[in-house]
Parts: structure tokens; C-alpha cells; sequence
């Protein structure tokens, strides 16, 4: 399993793609370049939480890198929290990015995937998505303030929302 990374620059958290980082202090937990991409915040009511910004929907048997894909990101992600004492029946995720920018081979584009297997992974253990911005086809940058659990999600063009 991977390690999580926590890069703090400028009173910041930095998380890169494939990569996670948790915190229970107070500096915002920051992402940019989510195209088709997911960025999956959990967050618990005493302030602790963290962020993952995954590729891909699903590892292949022979992964070593869990936060590059959904499912072994989220899962890595609840144990980091849950190892710092989070309790995973009491955290809510919001959720941004899986924008529709890449297409592998037939069907739906990737980042319709990887949103579709974030909400799958959330449900079956038990965590509810209180807010998302998904979807469209703009790139997005992501910010968490772990004091409150708002996420403000920046587009390309410069549109700003919190949730």
C-alpha cells in the first residue's frame, strides 16, 4: 500500500495526481489539474479529513499505487483517518472533477467512470456524498479547509463555488 504524502508549501497541502494526503490541522488541502480525474474529500465533524485525486476507477490485481485509482484510493484514504481516530461511520465526502476529457477504448468517457466508481465505493461503505460538482468539461482545482469541511472547486474559467 502506499504511503500518503502530505507536502505542506505556503501554509498549504498539496496533493498531486495519484496522490492523497490527510490532515487534522488547519491548513487547506489543495488539488489542481482534475480533468477527468476525481477528487474525493472525507471529512469527520472534529476537524480531520483529507483528499484524494485519483485517475483511474479501478487497480489492476498487481497495483502498488493505491491513490492513482478509486477504489484502492478511497479505501487507503479511510484507513489513513481512521488510524489518526476518525470513526468511518461518521465522516461525509463531497466530491469534484471526473470531467468528460479522455475516452479509453469503447463506452463512457473516463472521467464519467471515475465518478460512477467513487459513488459505488462511497455507498458500499456506507459513507454519504453530501455535495458534488462533477462532470462537464472543464478542468477543475480543488480546495479543503479541514476547520470547517467546505470545498471550494475553481474552473478554468475562473468560476468559483463552495459546497
Amino acid at each position: 500500500m502506499s504511503k500518503t504524502m502530505v507536502r505542506s508549501t505556503a501554509g498549504r497541502i498539496r496533493v498531486g495526481v495519484a496522490d492523497m494526503a490527510v490532515t487534522d490541522g488547519d491548513e487547506p488541502v489543495v488539488t489542481s489539474g482534475l480533468g477527468s480525474c476525481v477528487a474525493v474529500v472525507i471529512h469527520d465533524e472534529e476537524g480531520r479529513g483529507g483528499m484524494l485525486h485519483a485517475m483511474l476507477p479501478e487497480a489492476p490485481p498487481d497495483s502498488d499505487r493505491d491513490a492513482k485509482y478509486v477504489d484502492t484510493g478511497i479505501a487507503a484514504l479511510l484507513d489513513e483517518l481512521t488510524s489518526m481516530g476518525t470513526d468511518p461511520s461518521d465522516v461525509t465526502a463531497k466530491l469534484a472533477g471526473g470531467a468528460s476529457m479522455l475516452k479509453i477504448g469503447n463506452g463512457s468517457p473516463v472521467g464519467e467512470k471515475n465518478v460512477a466508481a467513487t459513488e459505488a465505493v462511497l455507498s458500499d461503505l456506507g459513507i454519504d456524498v453530501v455535495d458534488r460538482r462533477t462532470g462537464g468539461d472543464a478542468g477543475r482545482s480543488v480546495s479543503y479547509d479541514p476547520t470547517t469541511g467546505d470545498v471550494t472547486i475553481r474552473t478554468v474559467d475562473s468560476k468559483e463555488v463552495t459546497i
